[in-house]
């Protein structure tokens, strides 16, 4: 039987949205960190760049700005933490391939002084297993005032592993590359005159996608006309389904306009309830993912071995004390996995 809170998420939703976990919303109390999921989760909707960062070359090895450790070493100890956990062991042979990829190809050739300015890599990242994002990495060798540096691009991708062997010669469209197959190989960039967004647009030239600037726009007007914060108020299936259909419609309105059509002036408008009403009950459109008929992707999940670094904090003491784990994250002395765990339990148990 389904518990009452079950019920509420499933009433009138369209499936694509079971792709965006809100029971874990419902427990988050930082609204900055949800505002940011919601982000990220529109951005793989319409393909766009995800994040950029800038990386240091230090001895030898890519850096974090502001830091001495080589990255490298927090996607070893990333995989290193998965192993510990014991946590989805089909997945290990891709966290494998992260290190490798990243550790024998595009670390000492990017940080290597003999590389010519502009070379970089792209890294291929499909979903699997855990990992349902679907992206890749675009890094690129620079100079700025007699500085090396790596510019770090971040995309989401609408393309599958056989789209990608159309693309490059000497793959095999029957026999495409696994994700760790991807991951441990990337592909050399040697073109010195190509930025991160014009490889992007060529990578999509079959498939619809959207610049920085244009999704920046969409996501003002979906802050701005108050779907976000209406989610933030209920975090129910309902509002999120109205900030995916009204961010469509935003699109679609800027194509209209661009086209010379009538469009409508959201710098002097108001979303009325009738409208809000209708973008919640509204069918929401489906994107190509590695799921077929869903949307999105698993906002839970990460991205990669060097995103659970980040989230796991290496200066609490003492082991997990529901699982043993040697690390905890927080007051409540539990790794994150036993903490959501826990949580979600919990939160089954007052609604049932």
């Amino acid at each position: 039987m389904q518990t009452l809170k079950e019920r509420e998420i499933n009433f009138g939703v369209q499936e694509p949205l079971l792709q965006y976990n809100i029971e874990y919303d419902r427990n988050e109390t930082d609204t900055e960190f949800i505002m940011t999921q919601l982000e990220t989760h529109l951005k793989e909707r319409f393909n766009v760049l995800i994040s950029r960062v800038e990386y240091e070359i230090v001895d030898g090895h890519l850096v974090r700005p502001g830091k001495t450790e080589p990255f490298i070493e927090s996607i070893k100890r990333g995989r290193d933490l998965f192993r510990r956990l014991s946590m989805t062991p089909e997945d290990f042979e891709r966290e494998d391939a992260e290190v490798i990829g990243f550790g024998e190809k595009i670390d000492p050739v990017l940080s290597n002084p003999e590389t010519p300015v502009s070379v970089g890599f792209l890294n291929i990242s499909p979903p699997s297993g855990k990992y349902k994002h679907n992206f890749y990495d675009i890094a690129l060798l620079k100079k700025r005032d007699g500085k090396r540096y790596v510019e770090y691009s971040r995309y989401s991708s609408g393309l599958m592993a056989q789209d990608y062997t159309r693309i490059f010669p000497g793959m095999d469209p029957e026999n495409p590359p696994t994700p760790a197959e991807f991951l441990a190989s990337p592909i050399l960039i040697i073109d010195a005159h190509l930025s991160a967004d014009q490889i992007h647009k060529m990578l999509h030239r079959d498939h619809e996608y959207m610049t920085p600037e244009v999704f920046a726009e969409i996501w003002h007007e979906v802050k701005n006309q108050g779907y976000v914060d209406r989610y933030l108020a209920r975090r129910d299936a309902r509002s999120l389904n109205a900030i995916l259909n009204f961010a469509d419609e935003v699109w679609e309105n800027r194509k209209r306009k661009e086209a010379g059509l009538r469009y409508k002036d959201y710098s002097d408008y108001s979303s009325s309830v009738l409208e809000i009403r209708y973008y919640e009950n509204k069918e929401v459109r489906q994107v190509p993912t590695a799921c077929p008929g869903r949307s999105g992707a698993d906002i839970n999940s990460p991205f990669s071995v060097s995103e659970l670094d980040f989230t796991y904090k290496f200066d609490q003491p003492g082991p997990c004390k529901q699982c043993g784990a040697d690390v905890n994250c927080g007051p409540c002395g539990l790794c994150k996995s036993c903490d959501i765990a826990i949580r979600r339990e919990e939160s089954l148990k007052l609604a049932a």
